[in-house]
C-alpha cells in the first residue's frame, strides 16, 4: 500500500484516478500496520498456536507470496497503482466473528492464535464499505477495472496456494 500510495502521489497531478487513491491509501496503510512491525500481529498469533518463533523468523518467505507481492509491485509501478484495490478487495470477504468463534471451538486451539482473524472480522466490514465507496467514486476506465479484477484474481489464486502449502507443510 505504501508503494501504491507513493506511485499514486507521483501521478496525481495529471491522473484523477491516482489522485483519488492518495488519501485512501495514506489512511488505510496506517490502519493496516496494527503496530510498529509489519506482520507482528500475525506472527504473535502463529506463536500462540505453537509455531516456534525462531523457526518462523528464520523461514524463507513462500515463493507464492513473493509472486503475489511481486505482481502487485509490477502492476503498481508499470501499469497503475489502482491495481492495489484488487488485492484489498479480499477484505470484503473475511470470516465474520461468529465463524471465527466456531473455528476456535471446533479446533480447540488457543484463542490467542485467532486475534488477527477476530480483529479483521470486526474491522473489515467497515474497510470493505470504504473500499467500495472509493471504487465507485473513481473515474475508472475499462482498463482500470480490468487491472483491479486481474489483481483480485491473482491475489485469491496465490494466497490460496500459499495457504494450502502451509496446510500441507510445504511453505518456506
Amino acid at each position: 500500500m505504501v508503494s501504491a500510495c507513493e506511485r499514486a502521489r507521483s501521478l496525481a497531478a495529471g491522473d484523477p484516478v491516482a489522485a483519488g487513491l492518495v488519501g485512501y491509501l495514506e489512511r488505510h496503510a496506517a490502519e493496516e500496520m496494527h503496530g510498529d512491525e509489519p506482520g507482528a500481529g500475525l506472527a504473535a498469533d502463529l506463536i500462540a498456536l505453537g509455531v516456534d518463533e525462531s523457526r518462523l523468523r528464520a523461514r524463507q518467505p513462500s515463493p507464492k507470496l513473493a509472486a503475489l507481492i511481486g505482481a502487485e509491485f509490477f502492476w503498481i509501478h508499470h501499469l497503475h497503482p489502482v491495481a492495489i484495490l484488487g488485492s484489498l478487495e479480499l477484505e470484503a470477504h473475511q470470516a465474520n466473528a461468529h465463524q471465527v468463534e466456531r473455528l476456535i471451538a471446533a479446533t480447540g486451539l488457543p484463542r490467542d492464535g485467532f486475534r488477527q482473524l477476530l480483529l479483521h472480522a470486526e474491522l473489515d466490514v467497515g474497510h470493505a464499505e470504504e473500499l467500495h465507496g472509493l471504487i465507485d467514486s473513481l473515474p475508472l476506465e475499462p482498463w482500470h477495472e480490468q487491472l483491479i479484477g486481474l489483481s483480485a484474481l491473482q491475489t485469491i489464486a496465490l494466497a490460496t496456494e500459499a495457504l494450502l502449502d502451509v496446510v500441507h507443510g510445504e511453505a518456506g
